[in-house]
């Protein structure tokens, strides 16, 4: 009836050994490659540094070639020249145009300094991401596979349990109620086992969503953790210290300075434009009474706005009211960061205290299951309150592994959200699974 005194260490052990597989770092170079999120916020990147060169060309000039050619057959049927004419003409030109003054143009240029910054800093934020997303399915995976390992040492425990209450039974020390209690539990953790199965595969779905097919193989969390506490230790100033470099609080800003020059940009609706033109161009024909001309032209175009109805001025209240909207969403992002940081720093110092606490929950459960199955034996206890008790300790190995977990995504989270998690924070993490 007993269980085995090793049991609650095997069932430690098991969750931290098994066959070896690739390791966080190597998941994560995958990901780098392979992910689709992060592999379209580069072509998004790259996509917005492409309107510098063409807000930059609207100021340089601009040269076209223009060429016609046609063939005309008529008769004439009134007149001094009455009778059939047919010739044939052609022409070439050439023409230059450069901005002199355009000052919608030159805004245009300096405003794009803010598309790409906030491109930059969305693209450092997809890659911050994908660190976060690929450690947490990564323990995900870990935390779902020691639940299904829990879950089968708990079902072979029950089942154990049901073989001795049956045996029991059948030489008459208990009653057939303890063998139904024995059932019960037993179906119970069958049927937890099966689900348990069912979240590892959906937890490897999500990592094949990151890096496509994948070997279901990866290394384990080594049995010692360093619980670091956050470093400096002062919850003001990681959140002063986020709210200044976190990236999606720099792409709200730039959004809002660009937004804040479209202002600019639009009133210059009301400004004059003054351009250079030039033109050369040749006429040639065999027309009786054509004649062939070489012409050239040069000059400057000026154009004065006078009145535009109004759409302008109303153009200029709307890229107002954009600006105010932006500014209150940069509002917003700085007030999410913060709350964000302060509960991940919250979370990395509760998740220290908590891998404590349920150590000792986890020792001191076996120490009460050996105490209450001591008293089934001798009569003071019953079958219930063993299955109970067991249950209880399968629980607390259980929230005692996950809470290890825990930890290092919640201590990744807390530099996510600064915008400091880099390759050497996983570099570190990884040299604590089990090489």
């Amino acid at each position: 009836m007993k269980l085995s005194k090793r049991l609650l260490a095997s069932l430690c052990l098991l969750a931290v050994t098994s066959v070896q597989g690739q390791d966080l770092l190597t998941v994560f170079d995958l990901a780098l490659q392979q992910d689709p999120a992060l592999r379209e916020a580069r072509q998004q990147l790259e996509s917005v540094r492409e309107s510098r060169p063409q807000a930059l060309s609207l100021l340089l000039p601009s040269l076209s070639l223009g060429g016609s050619a046609g063939y005309t057959d008529r008769d004439i049927v009134r007149g001094s020249n009455e009778g059939r004419e047919d010739f044939s003409d052609y022409g070439l030109s050439l023409r230059l145009r450069q901005p002199v003054f355009r000052r919608d143009l030159w805004l245009q240029l300096d405003q794009t300094d803010n598309q790409i910054a906030k491109a930059e800093a969305d693209y450092a934020n997809a890659e911050l991401a994908l660190m976060g997303r690929v450690i947490n399915v990564y323990f995900d995976i870990l935390a779902k596979q020691d639940d299904l390992t829990v879950s089968i040492a708990q079902t072979e425990a029950n089942s154990r349990q049901l073989e001795q209450a049956r045996q029991r039974f059948d030489v008459g020390l208990i009653a057939i109620t303890d063998v139904h209690e024995a059932q019960a539990a037993y179906d119970s953790a069958r049927a937890d086992q099966i689900f348990r199965e069912n979240e590892v595969d959906n937890a490897w779905e999500a990592l094949f969503q990151i890096v496509g097919p994948y070997p279901k193989e990866i290394a384990k969390l080594g049995e010692e953790l360093p619980l670091t506490p956050p470093e400096p230790a002062n919850i003001n100033e990681w959140a002063n210290s986020a709210v200044q470099q976190n990236y999606a609080v720099i792409a709200a800003m730039n959004a809002a300075e660009g937004l804040r020059k479209q202002i600019e940009v639009t009133r210059s609706g009301h400004y004059p434009t003054l351009e250079l033109q030039a033109a050369y161009g040749i006429d040639r024909t065999n027309a009786d009474l054509g004649s062939d001309v070489n012409a050239r032209e040069i000059g400057l175009e000026l154009n004065v706005p006078l009145y535009q109805g109004g759409g302008v001025t109303s153009r200029v209240r709307q890229a107002q009211y954009d600006y105010e909207a932006a500014r209150e969403v940069l509002d917003r992002e700085r007030r999410s960061v913060n709350a964000d940081i302060r509960n991940a720093y919250r979370g990395v110092i509760s998740s220290i205290s908590r891998v404590h606490a349920l150590k000792a929950t986890m020792v001191s459960s076996k120490s009460a299951l050996d105490s209450t199955q001591a008293g089934y034996e001798v009569g003071t206890r019953t079958l219930v309150d063993v299955l109970t008790v067991q249950s209880q300790m399968f629980d607390a190995t259980r929230n005692y592994l996950s809470s290890r977990y825990q930890y290092i995504i919640n201590a990744a989270l807390l530099k996510q959200r600064a915008s400091i998690l880099s390759r050497e924070d996983i570099v570190g993490i990884n040299g604590w699974l089990n090489q």
